[in-house]
């Protein structure tokens, strides 16, 4: 029932989002004459570039991991691919489970620990998005609205780094008060949260290197910016006439949207986000619109076809990682 009632808010999180994005398209016309005369020649390059930057975050991964188990890139690389797969076909961004149970079968890590790692991954990726945001509008005045909004994410996302930091660098303290704490939980958890709690610590070990910490922000950075620039590449098909700036405020705008959890795919959120960037710039709302839909397309088809064939050479189904990908009293246990 928990399950069903998540899937239907998630859906009905999209369609808010898609009503608001078609408000803002009006012209529905120009958007399917755009689609018509658009030069899809560029897609290739485009689609070149992202999977550079999708391999620079299986490099990312790697350093994030190392603490924990140094596992080569290369062998995240699929792994990391499944995880996209399965945020773009399952709702909820339910794909950071998936890829922290194949990881766990593949290499043998903690799911808990690895679902640290994959936090830690998102809140650069939320930096990453706001040193992209300070960077564009150090020539472009912002929206007053967008700037509230990236104020207060900039105040989540470093304030989050900033206690992760300080958990991961109190370890033994923080467990020690969560063993304290224990007698007050029902018998049945008595024991297992602060083992829980030990291994997901664990997977913050990287946030205690310097060295590491740097080679996680630049990845982020660099990662972010070969998406960037296939949003640009993308655009020239378009002839949307805007420069690099406008899609490194898209890329950020879309993606910070496409945290929000909603139906598979970040329909929705992705699109509105993505239009509102474009029309601070002046782009044309129906071209933009007729760019947003292939842009999305184009970041949900290829990875997700790649994703299935992932899944099928791991011998895996997601039936099988949807009934098992929950962390389990027996790992608890363990």
């Amino acid at each position: 029932m928990i399950r069903h009632w998540r899937f239907v808010a998630a859906v009905l999180i999209s369609l808010f989002f898609l009503a608001w994005a078609a408000r803002l398209v009006g012209d529905f016309g120009t958007m399917l004459s755009s689609l018509d005369h658009a030069s899809y020649g560029f897609l290739l390059p485009a689609l070149i570039v992202y999977f550079l930057g999708v391999g620079l975050r299986a490099i990312r991964w790697h350093f994030l991991l190392r603490p924990v188990k140094s596992v080569a890139s290369k062998r995240l690389f699929p792994i990391v691919v499944i995880g996209y797969m399965a945020n773009d076909v399952l709702p909820a961004r339910l794909g950071e489970l998936v890829r922290a149970y194949v990881l766990g079968e593949e290499e043998d890590v903690p799911k808990t620990t690895t679902l640290a790692t994959i936090v830690v991954e998102r809140m650069f990726d939320g930096l990453a998005m706001l040193i992209f945001v300070t960077v564009v509008a150090l020539s472009v005045p912002l929206d007053a609205q967008i700037s509230q909004i990236f104020r207060a994410a900039a105040l989540v996302f470093i304030g989050a780094l900033v206690i992760l930091f300080v958990v991961g660098s109190s370890r033994p303290r923080t467990v020690a008060l969560i063993e304290r704490l224990e007698h007050t939980l029902p018998k049945q958890l008595e024991g297992k949260v602060a083992k829980l709690a030990d291994r997901f610590i664990q997977g913050l070990d990287c946030l205690q290197s310097g060295r590491l910490t740097a080679a996680i922000l630049l990845l982020s950075l660099g990662a972010w910016l070969c998406e960037a620039t296939m949003y640009f590449i993308l655009s020239l098909g378009f002839g949307l006439g805007l420069g690099f700036p406008a899609y490194l405020l898209t890329t950020a705008v879309a993606n910070l949207g496409a945290m929000v959890p909603a139906a598979p795919g970040y329909v929705g959120t992705f699109d509105f986000g993505a239009l509102a960037s474009l029309r601070l710039f002046g782009a044309n709302s129906g071209q933009a619109a007729g760019y947003v839909l292939v842009l999305h397309v184009a970041l949900l088809l290829p990875i997700t076809l790649l994703g299935f064939v992932f899944l099928w050479r791991a011998n895996l189904s997601l039936r099988t990682i949807g009934q098992r990908s929950t962390i389990s009293s027996e790992e608890i246990q363990a």
